[in-house]
């Protein structure tokens, strides 16, 4: 059991990881290549993220099937406070520091 616990760990470390970089990736590509204002590139970039850490946590990690739409939309709402203000903060940030 303290194995399997441990294995679970480093996939979930990994798979958070990976969202990361594609968080990053993807909000660096909408904002300096594509040249998109802040909010959108970060807005698109974190749905990509979290979508991707959502699917490979669940089907990997913690092998879970059980009332998927359920366990959506409880991210969905947490996202729903959350994704707001980091939007908007990071928004202001980036014009007070003329980004």
């Amino acid at each position: 059991m303290k194995n399997q616990n441990f294995l679970q760990v480093i996939k979930y470390t990994l798979i958070a990881a990976s969202a990361g970089i594609i968080q990053v990736a993807s909000f660096t590509v909408f904002e300096k290549v594509l040249h998109m204002k802040y909010w959108p590139s970060y807005l698109i970039a974190l749905v990509l993220s979290v979508l991707w850490n959502f699917t490979f946590n669940r089907k990997y990690t913690f092998h879970s099937s059980n009332n998927i739409p359920k366990a959506m939309f409880l991210v969905f709402l947490y996202y729903l406070v959350f994704t707001p203000l980091s939007t908007i903060a990071g928004d202001r940030l980036t014009a007070l520091l003329g980004g």
